[in-house]
C-alpha cells in the first residue's frame, strides 16, 4: 500500500479515501466471508447509487414500502469499503445488503460466486431486481417504484445521506440533490458540449434518460 498522499491511500492500482478506510479491513477483505444471500451493489461513483439502495431496501423491508420505519440507507446498505457508521458486517443479520464503488478487480475473488444483474429505468429495473432477487409480489412493485422517484427521494433526507453530508464529512453551502434541475437551458447544453469532448474517447455509455434502456 502507498500512502504517500496524506488523503488517499494507493491499493492495488485504487486510491481510497484515507479518513473513511479502515486499513485491516481492506487488507483481509478478500477473505471477507460472503453468504449466499448478501447483496452486493456495485457501481462507479455518481451513476446512481443511492437510487438503487433505495429500491433494494424498498425491495427488502416492508416498513421502507409503507412508510412506517424510514432509516438511514447508509446503515440498510452501507459501503463495503468504507464503514463510516462502523457496522459489525459478521454480526449483521441476513440478508446482508452492501454497496460498493470497487473495480472489479479488486473484488472477483468477494464476490466470484455471485450472479449479477445490470439495470435500466426505474419500473423496469425495481421489475428486473425483484426478480432477480426472488422477492417483493407483483402487489407491492408499485410501492418500492413510488419510494425511489426523485421527487419522493429528494424530500427524505434519510434516502440520500442528508446527515453524513452535513455531519459527518462536512455541511456543503450550496448544490442541491437534483442540481441539475436549477440550470437554464444554455448551461444544460454548455454542460452537455463540454462533457462529450472530454469524454468523446471514453469506451462507455452513459443512459441519461430515464425511458432509454
Amino acid at each position: 500500500m502507498d500512502n504517500t498522499v496524506t488523503y488517499l491511500l494507493n491499493n492495488k492500482g485504487y486510491n481510497f479515501q484515507y479518513s473513511l478506510l479502515n486499513e485491516d479491513f481492506l487488507e483481509n477483505m478478500e477473505n471477507f466471508d460472503i453468504r449466499d444471500d448478501d447483496v452486493f451493489i456495485i457501481t462507479y461513483p455518481k451513476s446512481s447509487t443511492i437510487w438503487c439502495q433505495q429500491i433494494l431496501s424498498s425491495i427488502y423491508f416492508e416498513e421502507q414500502r409503507d412508510g412506517t420505519k424510514i432509516v438511514e440507507k447508509i446503515d440498510e446498505v452501507p459501503f463495503f469499503e468504507y464503514n463510516i457508521c462502523k457496522i459489525d458486517f459478521a454480526k449483521r443479520p441476513s440478508p446482508r445488503l452492501f454497496c460498493s464503488h470497487l473495480p472489479y478487480y479488486l473484488v472477483q475473488k468477494v464476490l466470484k460466486k455471485k450472479q449479477t444483474l445490470k439495470y435500466g429505468n426505474l419500473r423496469s429495473s425495481v421489475l428486473k431486481i425483484s426478480s432477480f432477487l426472488e422477492k417483493l409480489s407483483k402487489d407491492n412493485v408499485e410501492a418500492v417504484v413510488k419510494q425511489a422517484t426523485f421527487q419522493n427521494m429528494k424530500f427524505n433526507p434519510k434516502a440520500y445521506y442528508d446527515k453524513i453530508l452535513t455531519h459527518d464529512v462536512g455541511k456543503r453551502r450550496h448544490g442541491h440533490f437534483l442540481h441539475k434541475d436549477h440550470l437554464i437551458m444554455e448551461q444544460n447544453e454548455r454542460f452537455d458540449k463540454i462533457f462529450q469532448g472530454k469524454m468523446k474517447d471514453i469506451p462507455l455509455k452513459f443512459i441519461w434518460d430515464m425511458n432509454e434502456e
